[in-house]
């Protein structure tokens, strides 16, 4: 089957690859089942990479907001930028051909649309180099900045790169009904379709708390408008299953996770 499969964009979710409630620490297993998946998947497909900024991002964000945009963009930068090179380092150091791609110099927002710049992941594709991009404080002609999620950045790279399918991978199963940390009625939602897209979102809007980059609700109506839009699947499952992760990277279906399907 992998062989009839186009580029897959996978998302290494900020929740997965580092500690949220300590600031700029990185998840060592979440490094290591990384590198176990790409190293399984080999040269099957083309991938291309997304990191979330997790507890790098995050906490600098909130901290500049509110101050001068220029230095919001430089802290955040600084920050997203170590979180990617420590990702990306470890997997070169691994023996992974990957790069680091960085999402401020391929995408800015002018007035009226965004600008992307996708030649520089074209050619790593070609050369069978996995690109490694993330979400980041990208400049805005008419606000100084914006913060683009990684989803973003996908849904963005999708006009130009259409993908066979997307991958996100997180710290839980996939997406469950409220936040399975605090939510002892949590439920796992396995399928998001056109008959029950409405209902879910209706849940996730009461029961979720925003971050940086918006709240789950924002995640699941992006990649399901997105879903909808390229007739595609996103999966997203636990980036510490390894087995379900490669069967979702390889779109052979899975058992634990949730597929958004507006296709």
């Amino acid at each position: 089957m992998s062989e009839t499969i186009g580029t897959v964009f996978v998302k290494i979710g900020g929740s997965f690859l580092t500690y949220k409630d300590k600031p700029f620490s990185i998840n060592l297993e979440a490094l290591t089942k990384t590198y176990r998946i790409l190293r399984r998947i080999g040269d099957e497909i083309k991938l291309i990479l997304g990191n979330g900024g997790g507890s790098f991002a995050h906490p600098i964000v909130i901290k500049y907001r509110d101050r001068e945009s220029n230095k919001l963009i430089v802290e955040c930068h600084r920050a997203t930028r170590l979180l990617n090179n420590m990702l990306v380092n470890y997997l070169v150091n691994k023996g992974l051909k990957v790069t680091s791609i960085q999402t401020s110099a391929i995408i800015v927002r002018d007035k009226r649309d965004y600008i992307v710049f996708a030649e520089p992941i074209i050619h790593a594709l070609d050369n069978n180099i996995i690109p490694v991009v993330y979400g980041e404080c990208i400049f805005s002609i008419e606000k100084g900045y914006e913060i683009v999620s990684t989803e973003k950045v996908f849904e963005l790279l999708a006009k130009h790169i259409k993908p066979h399918h997307i991958v996100l991978l997180t710290d839980v199963k996939g997406i469950y009904s409220c936040d399975p940390r605090t939510c002892s009625e949590a439920e796992l939602i396995k399928l998001i379709n056109r008959n029950n897209l409405d209902e879910i979102l209706d849940k996730l809007k009461k029961t979720e708390k925003e971050d940086v980059t918006g709240s789950i609700y924002g995640k699941v109506s992006s990649m399901a408008q997105l879903s909808k839009e390229l007739g595609i699947k996103i999966y997203i499952v636990s980036g510490f299953n390894e087995e379900e992760v490669i069967k979702a990277v390889l779109d052979r279906g899975i058992e634990e996770g949730t597929i958004i399907d507006l296709g």
